[in-house]
């Protein structure tokens, strides 16, 4: 499955990606926005980057990023065109 990004309720966004794709998300979002953070939970984590929170879900090996805000959403769109375009 490629790079997918989802409109959710409310104007949220998921972004949607294989569990191979796991190491290359966390190198772009530290490239871009420095230290993440994460808080784990039984079902879900929570991760904080970019001054936005989000949620980190990985169930049944479909890891997603949903964001929680608007400016949350924001990031996840410029992650999606970094992920999805082809390097120069």
């Amino acid at each position: 499955m490629p790079f997918r990004l989802l409109k959710l309720s409310g104007g949220t966004l998921s972004l949607e990606f294989e569990t191979s794709d796991l190491p290359r998300v966390r190198e772009v979002i530290k490239a871009a926005y420095g230290k993440i953070e994460i808080e784990r939970y039984p079902i879900c984590a929570g991760v904080k980057f970019g001054g936005c929170e989000f949620v980190f879900q990985n169930e049944w090996n479909d890891p997603c990023l949903i964001s929680k805000t608007a400016g949350g959403s924001q990031i996840l769109t410029s992650l999606f065109k970094h992920l999805t375009t082809p390097d120069a």
